[in-house]
């Protein structure tokens, strides 16, 4: 090997270390950042439906009905009511959670926090339903632990926001789908009408 070829491998080296310093010392600096960053974060997302509240609350509540219509879920499982709070067991790709009811304001808001093992936790939801010249606005709400000080600063930087916006657009998709038009036909039937969810 000539002297080039061993100056050459020595720069080689050197970038590295300087580059695993820098990455090193990247990650210490958000690692002292999120510590300092609350553990709870809450991410919020809205959408405007073209539904009056009342048909999005019954969207909402219709539990059997959920894994048709939300692309996370697999299964759904009720589960009996704990301290007089409907719950169930979600099934989602590679995660299972118990979910519940914490509070039910019909039609305007309701919340949902997980409940593994009987104790209330997060993340929880928080689903407001309001009036809105088209129909409904709905704002998601979520809020949520984050354990690790780097994710903190990740997530400060760029909101975990696709649950919440596959969610909406689940919803959105779920109360057009279910929704037929009335066409004015003479040979159809007098008894058929539309269906609502």
């Amino acid at each position: 090997m000539n002297w080039s070829e061993q100056r050459k491998r020595k720069a080689r080296r050197r970038l590295a270390r300087r580059a695993a310093v820098l990455l090193l010392g990247v990650l210490a600096a958000a690692s002292l950042l999120g510590l300092a960053l609350a553990s709870e974060q809450v991410v919020t997302g809205h959408a405007v439906l073209d539904r009056p509240p009342e048909a999005v609350w019954r969207v909402l509540l219709d539990l059997d009905g959920m894994p048709l219509w939300r692309s996370d879920l697999r299964a759904l499982e009720r589960l009996p009511d704990q301290n007089g709070r409907r719950t169930w067991r979600e099934i989602a790709a590679g995660e299972t959670r118990v979910m519940e009811i914490a509070a039910a304001e019909p039609p305007t808001r309701l919340v949902l926090r997980r409940a593994d093992a009987g104790i209330p936790g997060l993340p929880l939801w928080t689903i407001e339903l309001a009036p809105a010249a088209r129909g409904t606005r709905v704002t998601l709400s979520e809020r949520m632990r984050v354990g690790n000080p780097v994710r903190r600063v990740y997530y400060r930087l760029r909101p975990p926001r696709a649950a919440l916006g596959r969610f909406l657009r689940d919803l959105e998709l779920r109360l057009t789908a279910g929704r037929r038009e009335v066409v004015n036909n003479p040979g159809a039937d007098a008894r058929a009408s539309p269906r609502l969810p």
